[in-house]
């Protein structure tokens, strides 16, 4: 079994649990050891139980760290988790000095554009849904059309479509609870986790749409899974990950979201087929289960080559 240990701080108090989770599969498929402190590799390998056959680092979620230093002077192949392309910049000097040769990206085409030096060493690691908190509650659907989170210029489509149904009654539309650590009590009572789900679950259809930096963003992944029509811009990497507009969700620009959005509303049975489909792609194609199981491969032909 690969001996895999991952630097990482701890992520089970934030809003973005995927790491949490993805530590939680790896433990199932490798002989995971976590570090969750900053320091240099070779005190850090002292202190382990087993020597480990690759490093894996996420120090961008929630603040930058841990930072361990001294990778560049180890055999031991290392990989950086890169989840904000735009912010590489503050970490290039990090990449640099420990000489870290694989970068598991989230995104493909910015990477590409901001960071073409680094083309040789990207690795696609897309976006997941947790299947055991993100899924159909089978609860009614009592809002027509939702929206959730940040409205800023960076999402343009919807500051627009806010605007456009700001007095109707069947839109809601619930603001971003913040990036940082919560409390228990926090994630009980907000839109977190399951609650967050659940209020994606009662709505008949989603707005979302990739920033003006076309990320394919999670909500393209979490409102299929919840059995809800997601309505959102198309776009090349999107379509590459497997998304099929028509098919799996709906593609709308700034001139026909309003169009389609109605013409889903009043055609239940078309609606249901689209939501049905895009559900049944995300359980086949982006899970926790698929995606850290993608990784472990991708580590194994690592070190077979190294």
């Amino acid at each position: 079994m690969l001996n895999l240990l991952f630097i990482t701080k701890d992520t089970s108090n934030l809003i973005f649990k995927n790491y949490f989770y993805l530590e939680k599969e790896l433990k199932k498929l490798t002989n995971l050891m976590i570090w969750k402190e900053s320091g240099n590799i070779k005190d850090i390998l002292e202190k382990l139980p087993a020597r480990p056959d690759f490093i894996l680092i996420l120090n961008d979620i929630g603040g930058f760290g841990p930072i361990v230093d001294g990778l560049e002077e180890t055999e031991i192949p290392a990989g950086l988790f890169i989840n904000d392309v735009h912010r590489l910049r503050m970490r290039d000097s990090y990449i640099k000095k420990n000489n870290i040769q694989y970068l598991f990206s989230v995104v493909r085409e910015r990477f590409y554009k901001e960071y073409p030096f680094y083309k040789d060493r990207f690795i696609w690691f897309p976006h997941f849904i947790n299947p055991a908190i993100i899924r159909d509650y089978k609860l009614s659907k009592e809002n027509d059309m939702l929206m959730l989170g940040v409205i800023t210029n960076l999402y343009p489509l919807r500051k627009i479509i806010k605007n456009y149904y700001n007095n109707n009654q069947g839109f809601v539309y619930k603001m971003h609870p913040g990036y940082r650590n919560f409390s228990n009590q926090e994630q009980n009572e907000l839109l977190l986790g399951e609650n967050y789900a659940k209020e994606i679950n009662k709505a008949k259809i989603f707005f979302t749409d990739p920033s003006t930096l076309e990320y394919p963003v999670l909500k393209y992944f979490e409102v299929p899974a919840c059995k809800t029509l997601l309505m959102a811009p198309t776009f090349p990497e999107l379509e590459d990950l497997g998304f099929i507009p028509g098919v799996h969700f709906v593609p709308i620009t700034e001139n026909d979201f309003s169009s389609k959005a109605q013409y889903y509303l009043e055609n239940e049975q078309l609606r249901n087929k689209i939501i049905e489909q895009g559900y049944n792609f995300i359980l086949n194609n982006h899970t926790i289960q698929i995606r850290a199981r993608q990784l472990v491969d991708k580590i194994e032909e690592i070190i077979s080559t190294n």
